[in-house]
Parts: C-alpha cells; structure tokens; sequence
C-alpha cells in the first residue's frame, strides 16, 4: 500500500484490487466511513491474530463480524458494571466488619498484609537456593503491597487535580478518604490489586460470602482471579475495543479458576479461548451476586440471537474459529445452572 493517504474511494478501490474484498456503491462506502478503516476494517480482517486472515471476500461479511462485536458489547457492558459494582461492595463488606472502620490506614496495617505469610523468619531451608527463592518471593509481596499504597495515594491525588466530587468533598477539609470513597476511584485492574494483598483469613471471608464453593477455592483466590479476568472484558469494552476472538486477553488464564467454573456449572473446556467462555464467566458471576434467572436467560438469549445472525452471514469456515463446536453444550448447561 502506498504511503501516500488516500481517500475512502482509495481506500476501496484498495480493498478491491489488493485485498479481494467485494466492496461498491455508495451504500457500502457510507458503512466503511461509520466503521472506519483503521479501527473497522483492520481490526476485522482477521480473527485472534493477524496471521489468521478471516476468509472473506464480501465487505458486507466483515460488517456482519464488526456489528456482531458491538452486539456483543452493547449485551455484555451492563451486567460487567453490575458485577463490578457488587464486587467491591462485597469487599467492603467484608473488610469493614473485621477491621470496625473505614480508614484506609487501618485497612492497610490489620488486613493488606497476605506478604507476611511468606515471611522466611524461623524457616530453614534444604538448600541455599531455596532460601533466595523464598526471600525473593517475600520481597516481591511485601513490594506488592508498598505499591498498592503508592498507587492508593496516587489515584486520590489524581482525582482531586481533576475535580473529582469525592476527592474534593474529603480532601478539600483535611480528612481522609473512606475505604468506600477509595473503591470508587479504583479500577477494575487496581482493585484487584488490592483483593490479591488482604491476607487468607479476609479473602476466605470474601468467597464465603460471594458463595463460591470452597472446595474450589483452597487458597481463597478465585475473587481476585475472577477480578483480573473480568478486568480484561471489561477494559475492551468500555474502549471499544475488539472482543469477539477475545483477543482483549493479556495473559494466559489460572487453570484453578476455570477448574471452578467448569465444577459449578457442570461444563469442560472452559479456556477463554472464545466469547462463549465469558458469557459463562459473567453468568457464573451474576448468579453468585443473586442476579434472577429471568435477567440471566435475558442475557444467554441475547447472545445466542447475535451469534445465529453471525451464523447466516459469514463463512462456515470462518463462524467455526469464532463460535466453537462445544457452544451449544455450553449454553445448554449454563441454562441448566441457571435453573437449579
């Protein structure tokens, strides 16, 4: 392609002679503009990775992926800010019976200290090496634990430079912001963070809470592990960004959580290689905060109405890499655990 900028005329003349795609007409062309060539089509023209070119040759096939994704978004974005919202306050829930207050400092001192259980003191250790690994290991938690401070002050800083209401109500009058007031300004990713530095006791109390089957959760990490995997979801969807390969995914999943998943949904090979497998992550979420079946039968035939409109669009080929084969099994059991 030339470096030259082109126009949208050349921009499908372009899409015509070089890229074999079928695209004419004043319709398409006003299409192309709403999409947008470097956010539509180059985003859409393959599925997971760009060496896996989706195998289209009418424009009109790409649009059916591209509406698909927005579909998807537009679905999933609502029930991703509930389970947000109920997380934290779960949380909150948690760490203000045990600690009696909302200070961040108290907080901090009796529950953000899980570094100490790697704490080398009085252990001895079979072998030089294993000592360094150990000490290595108890100095990344306990940094872990001074950057989520850091961070913590950081993000109030921030919101009080930009006006933020909460920041400004507190910190214009000298006085610290409550735990609660700090989960409003924290991300998704932040407040993951924060879950993953509250010692065993406080994240057992947690899962119990959430009801997770604890038979699955021995080391009381599945609500920071479901946190960050949600992170991602949630992160492509409110900068719409693409989410129907999952290709929003910034690293490999803990096998433990999917493990859990797989156990209380009756369901195998959940691996978050499709977008299936993360309708099931927010229904096994939704579900666990008390959402009613009605709004979660809303949700899978929300999503099964999008994908059958993928269906009849776009290549068999080029469906069976997005939708995988165990799709049906997996929207047949979720239904059945919706239902118990």
């Amino acid at each position: 392609m030339s470096n030259k900028p082109k126009t949208i005329n050349g921009l499908m003349k372009y899409l015509r002679d070089t890229k074999g795609l079928n695209i004419s007409g004043s319709s398409q062309k006003q299409k192309l503009m709403n999409i947008g060539y470097y956010h539509g089509y180059k985003g859409y023209r393959y599925i997971d990775k760009p060496a896996n070119r989706a195998p289209f040759t009418q424009f009109e096939e790409l649009i059916a992926v591209y509406d698909f994704d927005m579909q998807l978004k537009a679905l999933f974005y609502p029930y991703v800010m509930q389970i947000e919202t109920a997380l934290k306050n779960y949380v909150l829930e948690v760490i203000v019976e045990s600690v009696q207050s909302d200070s961040f400092s108290d907080v901090y001192s009796k529950l953000l200290d899980n570094y100490k259980c790697y704490s080398t003191t009085g252990t001895k250790y079979r072998t030089l090496q294993d000592r360094k690994r150990a000490e290595d290991k108890f100095k990344k938690e306990l940094q872990r634990r001074l950057d989520l401070r850091n961070r913590i002050y950081g993000v109030q800083a921030n919101a009080f430079k930009n006006d933020n209401k909460i920041a400004h109500h507190f910190l214009s009058k000298d006085k610290p912001l409550p735990i609660w007031g700090i989960f409003e300004l924290l991300s998704l990713g932040e407040f993951g963070h924060f879950v993953s530095c509250l010692n065993k006791h406080c994240r057992k109390r947690i899962s119990t809470k959430l009801r997770i089957q604890q038979s699955d959760d021995t080391n009381s990490m599945m609500t920071q592990r479901l946190i960050y995997t949600t992170k991602d979801l949630r992160n492509a969807i409110a900068h719409n960004d693409v989410v129907f390969d999952t290709r929003f995914k910034t690293g490999s999943i803990d096998k433990q959580m999917s493990n859990a998943i797989s156990n209380a949904v009756n369901v195998s090979g959940i691996t978050f290689d499709t977008i299936t497998d993360y309708l099931v992550l927010l229904i096994y979420q939704l579900k666990l905060i008390g959402i009613s079946k009605t709004e979660l039968r809303k949700l899978i035939s929300g999503f099964s109405e999008a994908q059958e409109r993928l269906r009849s669009a776009i290549p068999t080929s080029a469906y069976s890499q997005i939708i995988h084969t165990d799709n049906n099994h997996k929207i047949q059991a979720l239904k059945a655990y919706i239902g118990k």
